[in-house]
């Protein structure tokens, strides 16, 4: 059945008042990586430039269309708020949100369900405590390209298939899993394949040929960096680290997330069997495809051996969580044009919240709150802008080495803050590691897109960022602060000492 102009839009006008939400409850506790993009972001729009800091050219975001819609807002709020990137990116929040309604209602209708259920599905997906915990990131965008992919395969319409393909692999490269199997998924778009996938191509091609040529890497330089790096401890990989590293600091925010997904599990099996007795209702296999998205996206990062960063569960937790409401509507309302009772949908929705709320630590229930429920940096994104801020005032136009972690320490000081997410230099080690113990054929692949990657010498840095345990003597560092780090880690401090030139 098609789509109700007003449903949509009002289910739309859903989503963006729980993006608006969503981005006012944590725009104070955003964690480090978000200000990696946010960096990238602020760069592009006020410098036309292409890297973390103003004056390196880098690789390291994961998301280009992340980045680029970001750089947007900074510049659609710039005239009323300044250089405002917590606001940039609720203005993002906002719009992204609103198309994930417009979307979800589009396919939900497609289905046969009525407005609460997709309602009901945004709710679930976005008060997922992983996600929130994670905004800013590509997070809400990789869950909004599922949708448009759902919808599009639901409507039959490849060439709009191909764009928000498109769009999915620049948001991030991964999602190509679930680019595939929606598609096999819906016969619409599986007759025109080829339209589809040329649409995808003229889309998405340009930006990573120019990517490789002037970037001197097709996809981000993240791919090296995260699968090289095994300093999480022994077994904490991404298979298992729910269960390793989160269940120990964080085991509500755990239960909750994996809740959700198991769920969507169950209603993934149910309606493969409604499919294979033909009771399903027309639309069904879409829905599969997206579950099944899910499962492969967390087979293929569980393969690949990656540690266990918290967003890289969004995208399973999220599109299994989405299964799990429409799926559940489809399979309350039977295999006939019944249409499901809201009250269900609207059971879902209150014990999503209930159970976000509930994962939110003592220490942060304020609002917006101070770090997220899922949150593992060294000191409290309030800290990190401060001490950003008097980095940059003590060393202007000189380069610092980054303690570890860069990212809101970059924003803040607005300098030449360096490691190998912003200086190209650091990282050539990483890839040489990283081809070292690749097969044969990753190998060769990784030459491949390095083929115009030009290593450039490492320049003096006068001044380095470091760790020193809390009680230890700082006083040979020109600055020094102490951290309470949040919700895991121990107190330390942070010292600014002279570099090696």
């Amino acid at each position: 059945m098609p789509p109700a102009p007003r449903t949509t839009a009002l289910v739309a006008l859903a989503g963006a008042v729980l993006g608006a939400l969503l981005s006012w409850v944590g725009s104070r506790g955003l964690i480090d990586d978000t200000y990696i993009t946010l960096s990238y972001a602020r760069n592009l729009a006020e410098h036309r430039h292409w890297g973390m800091t103003p004056g390196l050219t880098s690789n390291a975001a994961t998301s280009p269309l992340n980045v680029a819609l970001l750089a947007g807002c900074f510049l659609l709020v710039r005239p009323f708020a300044g250089a405002d990137g917590e606001l940039a990116l609720g203005v993002l929040t906002t719009l992204l949100g609103a198309l994930a309604g417009w979307w979800s209602a589009r396919a939900a209708a497609r289905l046969g369900l009525p407005a609460a259920w997709p309602v009901a599905a945004l709710v679930v997906v976005l008060a997922n405590p992983f996600l929130v915990s994670a905004l800013g990131l590509e997070v809400v965008l990789l869950f909004t390209a599922v949708t448009g992919l759902l919808a599009a395969g639901l409507a039959g319409r490849p060439v709009l298939y191909g764009l928000v393909a498109a769009a999915s692999l620049l948001a991030r490269l991964d999602l190509v899993v679930f680019v595939v199997l929606v598609a096999l998924a819906c016969p619409g778009v599986l007759r025109r394949l080829p339209v589809a996938v040329a649409a995808c191509l003229a889309a998405c091609l340009p930006w990573f040929a120019l990517s490789w040529w002037w970037l001197g890497s097709a996809i981000p330089d993240t791919f090296v960096i995260k699968t090289n790096q095994r300093d999480f401890g022994e077994g904490r990989t991404y298979l298992r680290g729910l269960w390793t590293h989160y269940s120990i600091n964080t085991p509500l925010a755990v239960g909750v997330g994996v809740a959700a997904a198991v769920l969507g599990l169950l209603v993934l099996v149910l309606l493969v069997v409604a499919l294979l007795r033909r009771r399903a209702r027309p639309g069904t296999g879409g829905l599969v495809g997206v579950g099944l998205g899910g499962v492969a996206y967390f087979a293929v990062y569980s393969v690949l051996g990656v540690p266990p960063y918290q967003w890289y569960y969004v995208a399973p937790m999220a599109s299994l969580s989405f299964v799990a409401v429409l799926g559940a509507g489809l399979l309350l309302g039977g295999g006939s044009a019944r249409r499901p009772s809201p009250v269900p949908a609207a059971a879902l929705a209150v014990a999503a919240v209930a159970g976000l709320v509930a994962c939110v630590p003592a220490a942060a229930r304020s609002l917006p709150w101070p770090y997220p429920p899922v949150f593992a940096n060294f000191a409290t994104p309030a800290e990190y802008r401060r001490i950003g801020a008097e980095v940059g005032r003590l060393v202007g136009e000189e380069r610092v080495a980054a303690p570890g972690e860069i990212g809101t320490l970059a924003y803040a000081c607005d300098c030449e803050i360096v490691d190998q997410f912003s200086d190209p230099a650091y990282l050539q080690g990483v890839i040489e590691a990283r081809q070292a113990e690749a097969g044969p054929l990753l190998r060769t692949l990784l030459e491949f897109n390095y083929t115009h990657r030009e290593t450039a010498a490492a320049q003096p840095t006068p001044f380095v960022l470091r760790w020193v345990t809390a009680g230890a003597d700082p006083a040979q560092g020109i600055a020094s602060w102490r951290t309470t780090a949040g919700t895991w880690q121990t107190p330390d401090r942070l010292v600014l000492l002279r570099g090696e030139g």
